[in-house]
């Protein structure tokens, strides 16, 4: 694919990186085949074919406007496309750049920016969302029904086996799911045990940063990273 980046990214390391991943991409449309939002919305735009096309003309300089936004948020980041691709184009990473740059020229909202902040803070620390869910629960039968089934039932989770083996693997106990459904590591560790091996949790590692970083929110994400490499 040839590319003609804008002076504004040309000359970055961001810029550079973006221009080899798009000159990599023949448009074959194989992640069409793996990409769950155009499996379900039938949107070419909403495919990686799509969306790679959106961010080259964003790079080159051309006008973006909310729907070029749309079509980038409802990107999944699952990388399922790059499965597929004869190419070997680093999706995952274009998508980041494409999306800081979009964010970038593009204006959100009000409600929409107050609902994306909230989601950034609340949803990476693992007591306040346990507080918010613990509300949700008790409000659940008051709320209309597109609401009510968002909101799981609590689930207790099954015994976790002590540490017994030696050999020993490590996993992440994540912001929202000790509140959601602790019943997943748990039975993890528990088949774990039956072969021989001790899950353990890490204590303190919090948030991995996706869910900072997928919002845009780019640096605070990073932030979570780098305190998860410490703790781990």
């Amino acid at each position: 694919m040839q590319t003609r980046l804008a002076d504004f990214i040309r000359d970055s390391a961001e810029g550079r990186e973006a221009e080899a991943i798009l000159r990599k991409c023949v448009h074959c449309g194989f992640c069409t085949a793996t990409c769950p939002t155009y499996q379900v919305l039938g949107d070419d735009l909403d495919s990686p074919r799509g969306r790679i096309y959106l961010m080259k003309r964003a790079l080159e300089g051309a006008p973006v406007t909310e729907r070029t936004r749309l079509h980038l948020d409802r990107c999944l980041t699952c990388r399922a496309c790059e499965t597929t691709c004869p190419s070997g184009v680093r999706y995952g990473r274009l998508v980041d750049i494409g999306r800081a740059v979009v964010e970038a020229r593009t204006r959100r909202g009000p409600l929409e920016r107050l609902s994306r902040a909230a989601l950034a803070f609340g949803l990476p620390r693992t007591r306040l969302f346990a507080a918010a869910l613990a509300l949700g629960r008790i409000a659940r039968p008051l709320l209309p029904a597109s609401l009510k089934q968002k909101i799981p039932p609590r689930v207790e989770a099954a015994p976790w086996p002590p540490p017994r083996h030696e050999r020993k693997m490590l996993v992440l106990a994540g912001c929202v799911q000790p509140a959601l459904a602790p019943s997943i590591n748990a039975a993890a560790a528990r088949v774990l045990d039956r072969v021989g091996i001790s899950l353990i949790e890490v204590p303190g590692a919090g948030c991995c940063g996706a869910i900072r970083f997928h919002l845009n929110y780019q640096e605070a994400g990073r932030d979570d990273m780098r305190a998860l490499i410490d703790a781990w």
